[in-house]
């Protein structure tokens, strides 16, 4: 154990020694490590970013919302699931409406939604106080505020123009406009058991095509078992066509590691193999002392991991350093920035790559190291 210890030992000081003394050998294959493997991660990161950025896009235009049309029957009313069950099982904020024909005003026509009276607490806030018909407006200038008339099946009714909060579930649905009215004061000819139904959810995380489709699915087997059928509107048909084209891409990315392997590793195969020649003769009376030559060619591969992996790491810190500064200031894409856990498979690919790179450019050493001893040293 002593002996393998002292063995160790010398070997690192050699090595150490011949660094020093050959400066442009470590340096060489830290600089070539260090600019590829940066110029991967710039290449492939880009990739994770763009995707964030068309995700959060997807999300920001309506991607987070999923809309269900119920077929409901004046014989068989529709139940929908309740409001805290919907945030406790799909982290969801819901509304349940019922649309029930149109109403038209100066401005022009609007769509009426009425509810049910378990979804009384959701929708009072929004309501006029003394009980009017409250017409909702995306409102831009006050003055489209206030008292107006609105007119349902040729009848004029009074109503109150009120502005809808801007984050308010309903923003999603309703365009400009919208005649909100309590389910007891209907406006005359207008018969909630022939609506039309739905609900609305707004997941506070969705970001892929399973996501989407979980929710999907919870609402559909709910709807099969209280005997409805139900139209369901998501994006995860989007999101399925970002992931398709995504893994498409993956190609791509295998045949940049490729390039990036092939040229570290012909860098590392030439210099393992050049200092081991300039150093065979001492390694030779080494392996006559009965040092093992398995041990040499160690030497070298532990050499390689720490310059390689030190001079990866040093570029990972680099590019996670810089991409904010790339993304906001170079590329003029927004307030964007990727975590290491976002990046994973690129970092795991690269690291895969260089390890393989390391044990390809011991082969030589591996050769030259078990060469007869008296060729050698003849």
């Amino acid at each position: 154990m002593k002996s393998l210890i002292l063995t160790i030992l010398y070997l690192a000081k050699d090595t150490l020694h011949r660094w020093l003394s050959r400066i442009s050998s470590p340096l060489a294959r830290v600089l070539v490590v260090f600019f590829l493997t940066l110029a991967a991660l710039a290449g492939m990161g880009s990739y994770a970013i763009s995707a964030k950025i068309i995700t959060d896009k997807i999300v920001k235009n309506g991607g987070d919302t999923v809309i269900m049309h119920a077929h409901a029957t004046p014989e068989s009313p529709t139940v929908f699931p309740r409001a805290a069950e919907l945030k406790e099982i799909l982290n969801a904020d819901s509304l349940a409406l019922v649309s029930i024909g149109s109403a038209a005003d100066e401005n022009g026509s609007m769509p009426i939604y009425t509810f049910d009276f378990q979804h009384l607490g959701q929708m009072l806030p929004l309501m006029n106080k003394n009980g009017l018909p409250t017409v909702l407006v995306n409102a831009k200038r006050q003055s489209e505020l206030g008292p107006t008339t609105v007119t349902v099946n040729k009848e004029k009714y009074q109503a109150v123009n009120l502005k809808l909060p801007q984050d308010h579930l309903l923003n999603r649905i309703i365009g400009q406009r919208a005649l909100l009215v309590q389910p007891d004061s209907l406006p005359y000819g207008v018969d909630i058991s022939h609506g039309a139904p739905f609900l609305i959810l707004k997941m506070a995380n969705i970001s892929s095509a399973q996501e989407a489709q979980h929710v999907e699915q919870y609402l559909r087997t709910y709807m099969k078992l209280d005997g409805k059928q139900a139209n369901i509107i998501s994006a995860a048909a989007i999101f399925k066509q970002l992931e398709d084209a995504l893994s498409k891409q993956l190609q791509c990315r295998i045949a940049f590691c490729l390039g990036i392997s092939i040229i570290v590793g012909i860098l590392l195969t030439a210099l393992a193999g050049i200092e081991y020649r300039q150093n065979e003769y001492i390694y030779t009376l080494m392996k006559s002392f009965g040092i093992r030559p398995i041990l040499l060619v160690g030497a070298f591969i532990a050499e390689n991991l720490l310059l390689v992996f030190g001079s990866a790491a040093a570029a990972l810190y680099t590019f996670m350093y810089a991409q904010k500064f790339i993304v906001t200031q170079l590329l003029k894409l927004g307030n964007y920035s990727i975590g290491l856990h976002e990046i994973t498979t690129e970092i795991q690919l690269i690291g895969t790559t260089l390890l393989i790179c390391i044990f390809i450019s011991a082969i030589p050493v591996f050769i030259a190291a078990h060469r007869d001893i008296g060729r050698v040293l003849k």
